[in-house]
């Protein structure tokens, strides 16, 4: 018995995914899961991948390198997956860089944003990297200071960034570039993502009055900034952050209003195949996702699986050339693959065009950059 139980799961699709369902980027990695497993549902009753029903596993890397690089390992020794998918933290990104280059599975990579993870892999044919770069997002975040310098005559700036290599990797010349734009940057520290305690750094902030705030981080830091900022009575004119998710229930905090972030996506898209997942999404789970980290797994499953059933195999090599002709309506817009910036033999999906800028206005995102995605006005009035 098993040796049948064996067979049949060697006869399995099986897919390994890496999330950080604990820990201070939970909230991204949680909304991952959620359309990574109503990808599954889809595919599996659409017929599976090769005919076979496709079997996922997904375990929870914490956003630690110390976590990821045994989950890695056991994806490609012990689970025999044919291919890895999730790795959502550019820490754990390049973490796995050796593991990588040692086993040379097939990677269809959700996030890890930081150019290191770029550079790492650079001769590596076998990653997909769906999430735009971090110089993709911040060309969008210049594009949108501008906007703003344009619409309200702001001027300075004081950054905030987490220690990691998703925060700190060219956050000097972040700064350079928008010195170089006209802003005056007086105040730029780094922080440990996840320790809640921003007392003293904003205190030594406040000392600097600016226009804005933009600080880099997760999820984690962005309830603890806002309430922080108004006890030591920092007063930027606007708050302006860039996690990959939001905390649950943010939007409906008082010191939420007007805050403003980037995403990937709303639910209020117009796009027909947005409007599908929302659709599927409701069904599944009874209720909206804002994060925009759900479609981005829902989207990297459902090419991957793609990509294999127009293969007609598993084969590593034949999979990835399907999975570069990628050319897919998606909720988060057209993906298709191009040779990467820095290291142009990994694939590179979206770029600085997935970008847009809400704020948090009566319990929920309104977009406000850009232009074409705006519902309503910049609101300049944080206090």
């Amino acid at each position: 018995m098993a040796g049948t139980e064996g067979m049949a799961q060697r006869e399995q699709v099986r897919i390994g995914i890496s999330l950080p369902l604990t820990g201070p980027a939970s909230a991204s990695g949680k909304a991952a899961e959620a359309g990574y497993r109503l990808a599954l549902d889809e595919i599996n009753k659409a017929g599976g991948v090769l005919g076979r029903r496709l079997q996922i596993f997904i375990e929870d890397d914490g956003n630690l390198p110390a976590k990821a690089v045994p989950i890695f390992t056991k994806f490609v020794t012990v689970d025999r997956v044919h291919a890895i998918t999730g790795i959502f933290g550019s820490a754990v990104g390049v973490s796995i860089v050796g593991p990588a280059k040692l086993h040379e599975p097939l990677i269809a990579m959700l996030g890890a944003a930081s150019p290191l993870v770029e550079r790492g892999f650079e001769g590596y044919k076998y990653l997909f990297h769906y999430h735009p770069w971090a110089y993709h997002n911040m060309e969008a975040v210049f594009s949108f200071m501008e906007f703003v310098r344009t619409g309200t005559g702001a001027s300075t700036i004081a950054m905030l960034y987490e220690d990691g290599p998703f925060g700190s990797a060219g956050i000097g010349d972040t700064r350079a570039e928008l010195i170089k734009r006209g802003f005056d940057v007086p105040f730029m520290e780094s922080f440990k993502s996840g320790s809640g305690d921003f007392t003293a750094l904003l205190s030594r902030a406040k000392r600097h009055p600016v226009d804005v705030l933009f600080w880099i981080g997760f999820d984690a830091d962005a309830l603890p900034i806002a309430v922080q900022s108004r006890e030591v009575g920092f007063k930027p004119r606007l708050i302006f952050g860039t996690p990959a998710s939001w905390p649950v229930g943010y939007e409906g905090n008082p010191v939420a209003r007007d805050v403003a972030g980037m995403a990937g996506w709303t639910s209020a898209s117009p796009l027909p195949a947005s409007k599908e997942f929302v659709k599927k999404y409701q069904a599944k789970y009874g209720g909206l996702t804002e994060e925009y980290m759900a479609p981005m797994g829902f989207v990297t499953l459902t090419t991957l699986a793609a990509a294999m059933n127009k293969a007609g195999t598993t084969d590593r090599d034949r999979v990835a050339a399907e999975l570069a002709r990628t050319d897919a309506d998606t909720p988060l817009g057209k993906l298709r693959f191009k040779p990467s910036r820095l290291s142009p033999s990994v694939y590179q999906g979206f770029d600085s065009d997935l970008w847009m800028v809400f704020q948090f206005r009566e319990g929920r995102r309104v977009p406000v950059w850009p232009k074409s995605m705006a519902a309503g006005p910049l609101a300049w009035r944080w206090r």
